[in-house]
């Protein structure tokens, strides 16, 4: 069997919106990850960081890491099965999101009064 021959299963019509929306997921796991790997780097480098603060903002992030894992598993599961996307994918893309901003705001918030 050559590399060249054609993926059996679905093919996704151009343009499709599920699509998208799991390459939007993996983004949003994606940024997560290096945001969680950019706060333990930073706060490793100045100890006037609050450990529970820097906890607080550690689950916040590692929170919207698995949302955004676990939906777009959501999305494979149920594209699989043939079936629509669920309000629960959208919910969790908002809420990853929320999370996101709510965990880098509060890292950068307490970084700057760090150096107060």
């Amino acid at each position: 069997m050559s590399d060249d021959s054609p993926t059996e299963g679905v093919r996704p019509s151009e343009g499709d919106p599920e699509l998208l929306l799991y390459d939007f997921l993996k983004y949003l796991a994606t940024l997560a990850l290096l945001i969680l790997g950019a706060v333990l780097s930073l706060s490793g480098s100045d100890s006037s960081l609050s450990r529970r603060n820097l906890a607080i903002v550690i689950f916040i992030v590692a929170t919207a890491a698995l949302i955004a894992i676990v939906a777009a598993d959501r999305v494979v599961v149920l594209r699989m099965k043939g079936k629509p996307v669920d309000r629960t994918v959208s919910w969790s893309r908002g809420a990853c999101m929320w999370l996101l901003t709510l965990g880098t705001g509060a890292f950068l918030s307490n970084w700057v009064n760090a150096f107060e």
